[in-house]
């Protein structure tokens, strides 16, 4: 019961208040997640069905963040566009202006394991799985199991066997 109240405060904070984060009613959005969309009005975050996003996750864009339907996002995922400037010249990091570095999407049955990283630009095939900790800083296409950090590719999915073949099983 309680997570389906923080469900909906979530869903009433951000879906009326902010026009710009979209979260299908059938999405379940955990206590202490954060969603963050700097000033661009271009900004967005669509969330769309059946998508679980865990306790502490963090989604913070000034492009476009899309998480397809039936993904799994797990407690402390971090998604970001954003980054900080950090040129010396122009003072105190915190007081620089952050910039956006391109979209994230993520297609549908996406599973990011406990805190995982997903950095900018970055673009997640349907059935890719995210190995707990990694830290995804390039695309991959769908059906690929990818884990490390930097997260590299260790098993795809065999359409035609019906099984996760690893990457030392498909070099052959």
């Amino acid at each position: 019961m309680f997570g389906k109240l923080i469900s909906l405060y979530y869903r009433l904070k951000y879906k009326f208040l902010d026009k710009r984060v979209i979260i299908n009613q059938s999405a379940f959005i955990h206590h202490a997640a954060t969603f963050i969309l700097n000033n661009n009005e271009n900004a967005r975050i669509k969330i769309h069905d059946n998508v679980y996003v865990g306790r502490f996750a963090n989604i913070h864009t000034g492009s476009e963040i899309t998480i397809g339907n039936n993904s799994v996002l797990s407690d402390y995922v971090y998604l970001s566009t954003l980054s900080h400037g950090i040129e010396p010249i122009n003072g105190p990091i915190m007081l620089q202006p952050s910039y956006d570095k391109g979209s994230i999407i993520l297609g549908e049955n996406v599973f990011l394991g406990f805190g995982v990283k997903v950095m900018p630009n970055i673009r997640l095939g349907n059935w890719c799985i995210v190995g707990a900790g990694s830290v995804v800083t390039k695309s991959f296409p769908e059906y690929s199991m990818i884990a490390g950090n930097p997260a590299k590719l260790i098993k795809k999915y065999d359409l035609n066997l019906n099984k996760w073949i690893s990457t030392n099983e498909f070099n052959r």
